[in-house]
């Protein structure tokens, strides 16, 4: 019969679980710092572009030729008067009910463009008799992202 011997089972000593630790730590910073510099570049570039075209605004100089209301239908005559291109609109319809439609066409500067909003555009059962259209002009600050020129 053999007789065997009892090892004794030893852990890591603390001198390697404390160097291990520590490389785990400094690896994880490195990796958030990384990840973070990338993240804030990215969204400082995204926050010049919208403070840029924000500044753009200050350029946007349109008319309002004429507004009709047709049964359902409301005819808007536009002239953009400025040399900054207009990349949309919101019409705000006030009548019984507000409606908010966004519109996104661009109207060269110094155009003119007609516009024709219908029930696919709006609820005109719900608005009722129009009393007002508020109308603020849209920037493109970047793709499907728009930019309100509200002081205009």
């Amino acid at each position: 019969m053999k007789i065997r011997k009892k090892r004794k089972k030893h852990g890591v000593s603390p001198l390697v679980a404390t160097v291990l630790l520590v490389g785990f730590t400094v690896a994880l910073v490195a990796l958030t710092i990384l990840w973070s510099r990338g993240y804030i570049e990215e969204r400082a570039q995204k926050e010049e572009k919208l403070s840029t075209t924000k500044l753009n605004c200050e350029n946007v100089v349109f008319e309002i030729n004429s507004i009709e209301q047709n049964g359902y239908l409301l005819d808007i005559n536009l002239e953009n008067k400025a040399s900054q291109d207009i990349d949309g609109f919101v019409f705000r319809i006030n009548g019984d009910e507000t409606e908010v439609v966004e519109w996104h066409n661009t109207i060269k500067s110094l155009n003119r463009f007609s516009l024709q909003l219908g029930p696919e555009d709006f609820d005109a059962s719900k608005v009722g008799t129009i009393n007002t259209v508020d109308i603020i002009p849209l920037l493109k600050a970047a793709k499907n992202k728009y930019v309100p020129c509200s002081n205009q």
